[in-house]
């Protein structure tokens, strides 16, 4: 055998690749001098049982750079040589190989004189699938390899095509960094997924030198983690008690409604590992564990069928998944038919009785709490609502995929006409807030200071937790802070006639929309019905997060008192586990509090991918340095999915951190995502476009009940549209176009 390295060479030649010229001396072969055409050359190793599966040899035989003509037959004999090294033959005797069979063949290469160069990886080494790392310095490979001269490492997603290094200098550019990256990825489709490149650059050129597989990466059963949907609830970096938090919840959550759908105790153990893991945090960033949704919705009958319309509604840009079906025996897949459909019949009564019981879950709590109670008081009253809601909130997921279900096929069936029809929801419970709120703004004047107070105590009772971010429970909101609300009423009365304006559109008897009639009006009423009870249980969710929210700040300032934090905003700052921890083994969080602090730092300058690969779990990256590349289109057409009717034009504000916008009235916003605290910032400006959603988002529900139009899921917006930039958007097609570029 000739070995891997020359196997590799040869076919990436036929295909065309850039790879210097070489000369292959085999076993016993000797070569002259007159017999190279170069006269600079480098003499590298390809041993039969190099770079294999099970024995790569990494860094045993010798190889030689910048070996002139006269030369290559000595340090050819020196790299014949090497395999009688005595780290060569522990190798081999560690492996159980027989030494006599290892074969020496030589490669003779043109030296390519490189102003850079480097090792690029076509997967990380560490077990991130979707991300090329590349690895580059000045000078030859020996260099980089070796660490005679500083280098950079680029981190390249796959996936969204955008990536960051880690270094003192950019060596390679955006153009050959994408050059290299598209290289690499056409020499996956000859080679294999895994792939260890070497590379130079010369002048403006690529240059591939040899490449092997990484043995130590395997696409097997990878774990994906997605941010669509999610991104929504948990927008940038959610702090560790958030993220600890959330995975509780969803573990529990879909236990539960695993168990409606198999009724089997024994299927459900088998998948505990899947229950648990529905969600992950990586850089402080949440993401569903895509792969374990894909499991839990093939448990249903029709999954099929289920997936696209679930990935729709969700607004999954990466539809590819594993189709291999989850097996169960044939009675419990035949009892999940049953008990789906008379799960998805029951869904309506189950969501009216959840809404009933939240209000008494609600209102229990806030008797029992008060603002003395004791780190172990809280903790009950936490078990007694994680147990009580557990048992019933699972019904709010059957109720997003009623909802999706109805509204993907009303969207299949009438198509631009859906949004007009899935709009004509009056009173929906998430625009409550707001309309309460403007009410307030608008009838101040007029009320005396105790009347005011009384309703402003009110408003904070029933809307205290709703605010931006507030799945974040390092969030502020109106019951936290109420300085807060008196800060937007002012800023609402700023201008009394939008006010007024708004006043007059908020509290508008709605249009009377004519009722579909027949099936479509059967599709429409329901799907309308399951829209207005998942607005209900968002709403409702705010809550229970301000419940949680308040239970983790009285535990902030308990421990702060005893000395185990420094502040109690620190609460926010370690996991939900090792805040009830402290309940009984009071151990000082300082110093851990303070490395995570330092790792955030990191943290918020990285990227946010939209998806990650991973080879088995998931795990945080570190470095010291972030330098994130920017990619800015020149596009001036964009197109996404139009969610509410209408044309708006005006200036584009770009939001990147809701909670530092500011004069944002009359424009049209540009963001990558919203949650539903965003309500405030809608019902004031011109129209809204996100990146990330889909017809079921907060961003189309709300935007359609204010009558302003949105278009969502539009690729590259924020790497395309500016601050200040003139844009005109149709709500009725999704297009976008830029009219006037804002000046740089």
């Amino acid at each position: 055998m000739l070995g891997k390295k020359i196997t590799n060479l040869t076919i990436l030649k036929e295909k065309g690749f850039v790879v210097p010229e070489f000369l292959v001396v085999k076993p016993g072969e000797e070569i002259s001098v007159s017999d190279i055409p170069w006269d600079i050359c480098s003499v590298r190793s390809s041993a039969n049982m190099e770079d294999g599966a099970d024995s790569s040899f990494a860094g045993q035989f010798d190889t030689y750079l910048n070996v002139e003509k006269a030369d290559v037959p000595a340090k050819m004999e020196e790299c014949r040589a090497s395999v009688g090294k005595p780290a060569v033959q522990e190798y081999l005797a560690n492996r159980g190989l027989n030494a006599d069979a290892l074969q020496m063949n030589v490669i003779v290469q043109q030296m390519i004189p490189a102003e850079v160069s480097g090792v690029c990886f076509t997967a990380n080494p560490q077990g991130l699938l979707n991300e090329t790392v590349i690895v580059a310095g000045k000078g030859t490979g020996d260099n980089v390899v070796e660490d005679k001269t500083d280098t950079t490492a680029y981190y390249y997603n796959t996936t969204d095509g955008n990536y960051y290094y880690e270094g003192a200098e950019d060596y390679l550019g955006d153009a050959m960094v994408q050059k290299l990256v598209q290289t690499a990825t056409d020499m996956t489709e000859v080679l294999g997924p895994y792939l260890d490149i070497e590379f130079a650059v010369w002048n403006g050129d690529l240059y591939i030198l040899q490449a092997r597989d990484i043995t130590t990466v395997h696409g097997e059963t990878p774990l994906i983690l997605d941010n669509s949907n999610i991104v929504e609830s948990y927008p940038g970096i959610s702090l560790p008690l958030t993220c600890s938090f959330v995975n509780i919840v969803y573990s529990g959550v879909f236990r539960s409604i695993s168990n409606r759908v198999l009724k089997n105790k024994k299927q459900l153990y088998k998948y505990e590992s899947v229950f648990t893991n529905m969600v992950g945090d990586v850089n402080g960033r949440m993401y569903y564990k895509i792969s374990n949704w894909y499991t839990l919705i093939k448990f249903l009958p029709m999954n099929g069928k289920i997936i696209p319309i679930w990935q729709d509604m969700l607004g999954v840009k990466v539809r590819s998944y594993d189709a291999q079906a989850v097996k169960l025996p044939w009675y419990v897949r035949l009892g999940t038919y049953f008990n789906v459909v008379y799960e998805m019949l029951r869904v309506p009564k189950n969501m009216e009785k959840l809404n009933r019981d939240f209000i008494k879950i609600n209102e229990g709590f806030y008797t029992k709490y008060h603002d003395e109670i004791s780190a172990g008081e809280l903790k009950e009253l936490y078990d007694e609502l994680y147990a009580t809601l557990l048992s019933c909130w699972d019904v709010t997921l059957l109720n997003d995929m009623y909802s999706f279900l109805f509204t993907g096929m009303v969207k299949k069936r009438l198509g631009e006409e859906s949004n007009e029809v899935i709009s004509g929801i009056s009173n929906i419970e998430s625009l409550k807030p707001i309309k309460e709120m403007i009410r307030l703004a608008f009838e101040k004047k007029d009320l005396t200071e105790a009347e005011y107070r009384e309703h402003f105590d009110a408003y904070i009772k029933e809307y205290g937790d709703r605010n931006l971010e507030e799945l974040k429970l390092e969030s502020k909101t109106f019951r936290s802070h109420p300085e807060l609300l008196e800060e937007k009423l002012e800023e609402y009365n700023r201008d009394p006639e939008k006010l007024a304006d708004m006043y007059a559109n908020l509290y508008a008897e709605d249009a009377v929309f004519k009722p579909l009639k027949g099936f479509n009006g059967f599709l429409a009423t329901n799907a309308a019905k399951g829209i207005a009870n998942r607005e209900i249980s968002r709403l409702n969710r705010s809550r229970i997060f301000g419940i949680v929210r308040l239970i983790f700040t009285r535990m902030g300032r308990i421990f702060a008192e005893a000395n185990l934090l420094e502040t109690p905003e620190d609460i926010f700052w370690i996991t939900a586990e090792e805040a009830f921890s402290l309940i009984d083994n009071p151990v000082p969080m300082q110093e851990r509090v303070a490395e995570r602090k330092a790792k955030y730092e990191v943290y918020r300058l990285l990227p946010a991918y939209q998806r990650l690969i991973f080879m088995e779990r998931e795990f945080d990256k570190n470095h010291r340095s972030i330098n994130a590349h920017v990619f800015q289109s020149t596009d001036d057409q964009l197109k996404g999915i139009p969610c509410s009717d209408g044309i708006a034009e005006g200036e584009a504000l770009v939001v990147t951190d809701v909670t530092k916008v500011k004069e944002y009235q009359n424009k049209i916003l540009v963001t990558k995502m919203t949650d539903p605290g965003w309500v405030f910032l809608l019902v004031s400006a011109k129209g809204v476009i996100s990146e990330k959603g889909s017809l079921l988002s907060h961003t189309a529900i709300i935007s359609r009940e204010i009558k302003i139009p949105s278009v969502v899921g539009v690729e590259n917006l924020m790497s395309t549209v500016r601050s200040g930039d003139k844009i005109r958007m149709n709500g009725n097609t999704g297009e976008i176009e830029i009219l006037e570029r804002a000046p740089q």
